[in-house]
């Protein structure tokens, strides 16, 4: 009993410990550099989006302010691992995980398959305008009737003199309505899915910023129609020659970064609590001090702990070329999965405050939805996991 109350008397004297990273010592797994990177964006979160990001986030519009502001950071051209995207995209999604989604599409899926798929006059056309953010861009998969079922898309390109006629329809398209798309679409003479850089600006492209949606406020997720799009030979990417060699490829990259955003968003909901709860009284005494709610607490911070501890082994395996398919679609799955939890005990633990946009969790618990169901929803990766594990396939 004495020991019990000396550790009491520690803990009394101990402040309430505001960052997530710092209980598990999680800094100590990161090289300099990464850090760097981590702290930098932290400042730029706090200081130049916080401050008005919710009031795009209430009126549904795209940041650009906040836009203009992180481009003089460079910042896609030092986040060059997984590892270092993946801290920024953490950052930025405890301030806002629509804004952190937004830079994922900047920074990993359109600029990743330029790089990989396209010619070298493509990339010399495209790619460093894209890191200085010069040009915005989506990537164009999902349509309206084919979102898992990825591989059955229906929009099309025909071969004709000197490029390709594209038609169809896109849907869920963040960025859709910027610069530069890449268009996934299937060749009507092969059958094949192959990849296309197709500038907004041309004629038959027609994008539509999707409307009341309520989670993921700042992205312009868009409806999209080509009708006769000419697309000239040149913007082709070569190296995009179907599914396997193309998609797949694509999101096994991208879905390195999307844990990433869920960890953000878990660590915004444990800090907005943490501080909340150690302010906040209720008969006489601080909310923090009651025994559920340290319950409550513990479970957001250790399922954070874990979650990062998954992200950072697959995005170092990712970044060695020793990650697969199934490993990545494991932790994106279990991560997103947990994050939803978090969410939801932290906007239990504000009570009614908890669903002020001021106090984050109800934001995150929203926006968990959308991150628990993109880049592949949690049954498609978890299937992909099974596959892996099992050797059979439960799905085409």
């Amino acid at each position: 009993m004495f020991r019990l109350n000396q550790l009491a008397g520690q803990f009394k004297e101990v402040k309430f410990l505001a960052d997530p990273l710092e209980y598990l010592r999680l800094y100590d797994m990161l090289e300099q550099d990464e850090k760097d990177i981590c702290f930098a964006v932290r400042k730029f979160a706090q200081e130049k989006a916080a401050p008005t990001i919710n009031k795009y986030v209430e009126a549904a519009e795209f940041p650009t302010e906040i836009v203009e502001a992180l481009k003089p950071l460079k910042l896609i051209h030092k986040t060059n691992t997984y590892v270092k995207t993946g801290l920024a995209y953490l950052e930025l999604a405890k301030v806002d995980a629509g804004l952190s989604t937004f830079y994922l599409l900047i920074s990993s899926l359109v600029p990743h398959s330029i790089e990989t798929f396209g010619s070298e006059e493509q990339k010399q056309k495209y790619l460093t305008r894209i890191k200085d953010m010069d040009i915005l861009g989506g990537w164009a998969l999902t349509e309206k009737e084919y979102g898992s079922d990825a591989s059955s898309i229906q929009t099309t390109v025909k071969k004709v003199q000197g490029g390709y006629l594209l038609n169809g329809n896109k849907r869920w398209i963040g960025n859709g309505n910027k610069d530069i798309l890449v268009v996934w679409a299937r060749n009507a003479e092969n059958n094949n899915i192959e990849g296309f850089i197709v500038e907004n600006k041309w004629a038959g492209v027609h994008a539509e910023p999707i409307k009341h949606k309520l989670a993921l406020r700042i992205v312009q997720n868009c409806q999209i129609t080509f009708k006769d799009v000419f697309v000239p030979d040149e913007n082709r990417m070569p190296k995009a020659k179907d599914f396997q060699n193309g998609v797949t490829q694509a999101l096994q990259h991208s879905r390195v970064g999307v844990p990433w955003i869920a960890l953000g968003i878990q660590a915004g909901v444990y800090e907005n609590v943490v501080k909340f709860t150690t302010r906040r009284k209720q008969f006489g005494k601080h909310v923090a001090g009651f025994q559920l709610q340290q319950e409550r607490l513990a479970r957001i911070l250790t399922t954070f702990q874990a979650s990062f501890l998954m992200v950072i082994q697959v995005s170092r395996l990712a970044q060695e070329k020793k990650a697969t398919l199934g490993q990545i679609a494991a932790v994106k799955a279990w991560v997103t999965d947990k994050t939803r939890e978090v969410a939801r005990l932290g906007r239990e633990m504000m009570g009614g405050d908890g669903i002020l946009i001021e106090n984050y969790c109800i934001k995150a618990l929203t926006d968990a939805e959308v991150v628990y169901t993109y880049e592949g929803s949690y049954d498609i990766n978890s299937l992909i996991a099974g596959r892996e594990i099992t050797g059979l396939s439960a799905f085409k």
